[in-house]
């Protein structure tokens, strides 16, 4: 990989790079991506009548809210902190020689999560469920799921090729990878923030009596 440069077309090559650099760990994100979207599906389908009713019911609440004596979070800071979180987790596991399997279950704990909420909105609430999953929660994961694959996938490559370079001085793996990593990392985050506002315009929106 080519030594970290200011030029704007170089950087957005060596971005490019980092979350691309390798066909195998862009499929292996997509499939822990989506093996967690099949488990958040299956676990929906599976909750017990009881529990699957307290859900439904605090989804129902929130979603319209009818929060009552219940304070509930603010949808894009909710949104934003939670994301943001997978990201740094993903961010973090690159880091590390080791850690790079913190990425793939944060990748996991995404789909899932999303696998889960759209399952029980679509049963919860019958034929608008998908009006809001269509409206709602569709167009801002347009934008979030492809971030969190790559970035999945980014944080996959760093640690590989860190690891390929570990007989390299210490210095010279910082000033070849560390530069774009960072980089495509804090322009997911922009990304992922960009989401989290679009979420939090359509939700009034679509949700209104």
């Amino acid at each position: 990989m080519k030594k970290f440069s200011n030029q704007p077309l170089t950087i957005l090559n060596q971005m490019s790079s980092m979350a691309l650099y390798s066909k195998k760990t862009l499929c292996l994100s997509a499939f822990f991506f989506f093996t967690g979207i099949s488990t958040g599906i299956f676990l929906e389908l599976t909750m017990g009548t009881a529990d699957k009713g307290s859900l439904s019911g605090y989804l129902q609440q929130y979603l319209f809210m009818d929060a009552g004596v219940v304070e509930y979070p603010n949808p894009f800071l909710s949104s934003l902190t939670s994301n943001l979180l997978l990201l740094l987790i993903m961010f973090l596991g690159g880091l590390s020689v080791f850690g790079f399997p913190a990425a793939l279950v944060a990748l996991s704990y995404k789909g899932t999560a999303l696998g889960f909420c759209t399952g029980l909105i679509a049963e919860t609430l019958k034929n608008k469920g998908i009006l809001v999953i269509l409206t709602s929660l569709l167009p801002q994961n347009l934008l979030l799921i492809p971030v969190f694959i790559l970035g999945s996938s980014a944080a996959l490559n760093y640690s590989f090729l860190s690891i390929g370079k570990r007989r390299m001085a210490v210095k010279r793996n910082l000033r070849e990878l560390s530069g774009s990593y960072i980089l495509t990392m804090i322009v997911f985050a922009v990304v992922v923030a960009l989401a989290c506002g679009l979420e939090a315009i359509l939700y009034p929106i679509v949700l209104l009596p």
